[in-house]
This record gives structure tokens, C-alpha cells and sequence, in this order.
């Protein structure tokens, strides 16, 4: 399993784009798809344990002291290496999708005040539909709080 690699790809479109690349719908799925096999991998190394904790606790309440583990142990020494590997891969990814889509919006809020809330036919190819309504409704807030507040923020101020 090659670790982080398709979040990286989505943040290295953007850094090769000069405004914003068509949206990725392929690589977000793909980082959730990775997310959910390292929570899967987490998910295995956390049950094993609390398996082997509930088998200790059986045998220690049958007398058998030799299987006997610390109290205070939670998961063994030889899987907190892996459950730190998988923790850290999905902390890693959403914080890579995080970026992607934060990127994404900062970019289409500053379209707006260059274009005054019309969004241009060639933009709207590289959008997906959930960016193209958050422009929609972003256009929308800040049209009616200008309207509330009787200033045209769009204007030019010389």
C-alpha cells in the first residue's frame, strides 16, 4: 500500500495548475477509498487487542497467571507501531482533502469579486456541482448583504 499517495497527487494538480484544475472527483474517491482501508487496518489491529485483553482477563479469572498482561497495556507492543502507521495515513489524507477543497473555495470566493458573481462558462467545466452551487450561494450572501447594508462592495473605490 503506498501511503498518502493519491492525497498528494489532488494537492500537486493544484500546484501545477495555473488557476484551478478540473475537479478530481476520481482522486477525492480514491482518498477516501484509502481512508477507509487504513480505518479497516485500524479497526483489525484494535479489535485484536481488545480480543487478546478479553482472553487475559478470562484465563486470569480461571488461575492460569502465565498469559497475565499489565493492567495498564492496552494494545501490544508489537501493533502500536502499525496502529500509529494507519492513524497517522488517515490523518494525513483528510488533511489533504481538507486543503484540496479549502484551496478550491478560496479561489471561487475570490472569483466572485473579480467577476461580480457571474460565473464564466469555461470555469464552470472544471467545477463540480457541489462548487458550483457553493458559488451560486455564496453570490447570493454577499448580493443580499450588500443589498442590507445599501453598498455596492463591488464597485470600484477610485
Amino acid at each position: 500500500m503506498n501511503f498518502g499517495q493519491r492525497g498528494r497527487e489532488l494537492l500537486l494538480d493544484l500546484k501545477r495548475s495555473d488557476w484551478l484544475p478540473p475537479y478530481s472527483d476520481e482522486g477525492v474517491r480514491g482518498t477516501l477509498e484509502e481512508i477507509n482501508l487504513h480505518y479497516g487496518e485500524l479497526s483489525d489491529h484494535v479489535n485484536a487487542s481488545a480480543a487478546a485483553a478479553a482472553a487475559d482477563a478470562s484465563a486470569e479469572q480461571s488461575g492460569d497467571r502465565s498469559s497475565r498482561r499489565k493492567k495498564d497495556a492496552q494494545l501490544p507492543f508489537e501493533s502500536r507501531a502499525a496502529v500509529v502507521l494507519h492513524d497517522e495515513a488517515i490523518r494525513r489524507n483528510k488533511r489533504c482533502l481538507l486543503a484540496y477543497h479549502q484551496y478550491r473555495m478560496d479561489r471561487l470566493r475570490g472569483l466572485r469579486w473579480e467577476t461580480t458573481g457571474v460565473l464564466p462558462n469555461h470555469i464552470r467545466g472544471l467545477l463540480s456541482e457541489a462548487e458550483v452551487d457553493f458559488f451560486a450561494e455564496y453570490d447570493r450572501i454577499v448580493s443580499r448583504h450588500c443589498a442590507s447594508i445599501d453598498l455596492d462592495l463591488s464597485s470600484s473605490q477610485t
